[in-house]
């Protein structure tokens, strides 16, 4: 059994039941990637509850079939995922978790009991990690994960190139502090107007981040972990030194919304540094913006900034804006602090800002006006609790940058890039629009998309084959480099044969530099190189040494191979 003492001094312990908490997220991963049409109510009321399934629609032809019951079908998570889905598109999935999770806590308490069965912890040492176990436990089920009862995602083609998916999490009884914190009432996207004609991508998404940490910090200051509760005093005292506030001031400051924008003007193209090379783009801009209470934070930060005589202050009516001087290489990057309206913007450029705030104005045409976003938002939920786009133009850049940055990377795997590339070209040329937000059991995303999933499927099923045909290549250049490293210590063998027989035909003395020359006559031929090693007679005393371009078993490229 793993050393439990060992596991624990290589990791910092405060962390350690947050570790625990996130492994038990990523089983959850499909709810993490939910999103949603807020109905007033769900639509599965309207479902007949009795023992007997719906009627289901056959092949092309065959009419109305009646479908005997099954346990499935009867099952009330079932229906409430299928209800909200569409059955009969290009692709359906349905997941019932609650034994998977409902039981989640107490698998963790049994894995805790097997590690603190660890004979070589002392009785402090498993007390002290029974609290982390505890800490993990309790924040697990404060969280509300335990809550998911189902999962379901279902695909349907609208029209030729366009397709309609959504994802549905049943939780009937919704609580915990996740769900405080995402999921307050849906409503509408009123932020929609500030958002420019040329983005080519944003997000908004509700998120109370006081809320969150209180709530964890409670339980933090519950655990009676003394490491714990130090670092969250440290983790205060380092907020307060850099923000100048408490951290219930700050976090009382913020508001529960945040979102990000990302526009690309095509008119104006501009060169980035990637590496040695220059990219050329349509010109970026990116904004960072946060629903606030107050101007606490801005405040603080434009204290912040005011020591530089770079930033200069721009204060209008509801607009204030601190921008730092761009540089010569890149001009189009004017970092930007600004509060408009209830949000604070940290923004790459003060352009963005200006033009935020015409297109809220009406000065000028705002995302509403882009055909493209007009087309994918066309008959999608208005209101909800997150909302995002992203257009061709962006895909298709993002994918560019992957494959520009790919060689790169060093000790890259041919193989293993291949399908990175391959897997970035997948949204090259997609849009999509997603909305998602709480019903009244649950979490329902919508998006509308131009990419089939089942070509993403498709490429996914082919992941195995590739991580197995690399590792059939690595093994195949391992035995090569192998064979090549046996056959070099097979030349030394026979150049160190040669050189004891010159030392002790030459009475040679200790320390005696010796080279090529001086075993000739000794062997038959030179050794041919195998790699474009080089092979050295070194010193009376010391074995002959080959030294090779690259690495071959555990000996690194010019590090000295001895026989």
């Amino acid at each position: 059994m793993t050393n439990m003492v060992d596991m624990s001094k290589n990791f910092p312990r405060p962390f350690f039941p947050a570790l625990l908490f996130a492994v038990s997220l990523t089983r959850f991963s499909p709810f993490l990637h939910a999103e949603e049409l807020p109905a007033p109510k769900s639509r599965a009321t309207l479902i007949d509850p009795g023992p007997a399934g719906p009627a289901t629609q056959g092949p092309a032809g065959s009419g109305t079939q009646n479908v005997s019951p099954s346990p499935i079908h009867r099952s009330l998570a079932y229906r409430q995922v299928a209800a909200n889905l569409d059955p009969d598109g290009v692709l359906y999935f349905f997941w019932n978790a609650e034994k998977a999770i409902g039981a989640l806590d107490q698998k963790l308490e049994s894995v805790e009991d097997m590690a603190v069965a660890d004979p070589s912890l002392s009785l402090d040492e498993k007390a002290e990690l029974r609290k982390d176990f505890d800490l993990g436990i309790r924040l697990l089920l404060q969280s509300g994960l335990q809550e998911m009862r189902a999962f379901g995602f279902s695909s349907r083609e609208l029209e030729p190139g366009l397709f309609l998916n959504k994802t549905y999490t049943y939780l009937p009884e919704r609580f915990g502090f996740l769900w405080d914190s995402l999921g307050k009432a849906p409503h509408g996207f009123q932020f929609l107007k500030m958002i420019p004609e040329n983005t080519e991508g944003f997000a908004f998404f509700d998120f109370d981040l006081g809320l969150l940490w209180r709530a964890v910090f409670k339980e933090l200051a519950d655990s009676d972990i003394p490491e714990v509760v130090a670092w969250q005093q440290r983790f205060s005292q380092k907020v307060r030194a850099f923000t100048g506030l408490g951290l219930d001031d700050l976090l009382g400051s913020l508001g529960d919304q945040i979102g990000i924008i990302v526009t690309l003007n095509p008119k104006t193209m501009v060169k980035i540094p990637l590496g040695t090379e220059q990219y050329e783009m349509p010109e970026p801009a990116a904004a960072f913006l946060w629903k606030v209470r107050n101007d606490k934070l801005f405040d603080r930060l434009e204290a912040l900034l005011s020591t530089s005589s770079k930033v200069a202050k721009v204060d209008e009516p509801d607009l204030r804006m601190r921008v730092l001087e761009g540089s010569e290489a890149m001009p189009y990057l004017t970092p930007t602090l600004a509060r408009s309206g209830e949000y604070m913007i940290i923004s790459s450029s003060e352009t963005l800002v200006r033009a935020m705030r015409n297109a809220e104005s009406g000065k000028t045409p705002g995302i509403s006006s882009s055909s493209e976003f007009n087309s994918l938002a066309a008959g999608m939920p208005e209101q909800g609790n997150s909302v995002a786009y992203v257009a061709k133009r962006l895909q298709k850049t993002l994918a560019d940058l992957q494959l520009r940055l790919s060689p790169m990377r060093e000790s890259a795997n041919p193989l293993m890039e291949a399908m990175a590339a391959k897997f970035s070209r997948l949204s090259e040329n997609s849009a999509a629009y997603i909305v998602s937000g709480a019903t009244e059991d649950g979490w329902l995303a919508t998006e509308k998309t131009t990419k089939d999933l089942n070509e993403v499927v498709g490429e996914l099923l082919t992941i195995p084959a590739y991580y197995l045909a690399g590792i059939g290549i690595d093994q195949l250049k391992q035995a090569r480099a192998n064979d090549a490293l046996a056959q070099i210590k097979r030349h030394l063998a026979t150049l160190r044969t040669a050189k004891d027989e010159a030392i002790a035909e030459k009475n040679l003395k200790e320390g005696q530099m010796m080279n090529k020359q001086d075993i000739e006559e000794y062997i038959r031929e030179w050794p041919q190189s195998v790699v474009g090693e080089v092979y050295e007679i070194g010193t009376v005393g010391q074995p002959p040494y080959a030294t090779a371009p690259v690495d071959l078993g555990n000996y690194h490229a010019g590090s000295k191979i001895e026989p």
